[in-house]
């Protein structure tokens, strides 16, 4: 589904994505989740169900995906996979274009 916020988004370089089942091996999803949150680090603009993000996932099954930003600094979530249909709407790390917007938007009060 097609989500204005995420099209104005601009967030960190997708680190790491991982999977699992209970205390079962982590499994790497790096790249295929890379695929979904873009080259402009917006979730290509969309929110997408679990399904997309986690196929062949249930309810057992745990993720934790992190950025980096451009300082260093390290921003991350977790939890546990939802029903397929169900969105995935993933807490967003303070977006590089916030302070832009914030200021033009400051810029554009009159007293």
């Amino acid at each position: 589904m097609d989500s204005e916020y995420y099209k104005k988004y601009i967030g960190p370089n997708l680190s790491l994505a991982q999977t699992w089942e209970n205390n079962d091996y982590k499994v790497d999803i790096t790249e295929y989740v890379k695929l979904y949150y873009g080259e402009n680090n917006n979730w290509n603009g969309k929110l997408y169900k679990f399904k997309d993000i986690f196929p062949g996932k249930g309810f057992n099954n745990k993720y934790y995906i992190e950025f980096i930003s451009d300082d260093g600094k390290k921003h991350w979530f977790n939890g546990n996979v939802g029903e397929p249909e169900q969105f995935f709407n993933p807490p967003l790390a303070t977006p590089y274009n916030y302070y832009d917007e914030l200021i033009k938007n400051i810029s554009e009060i009159t007293i």
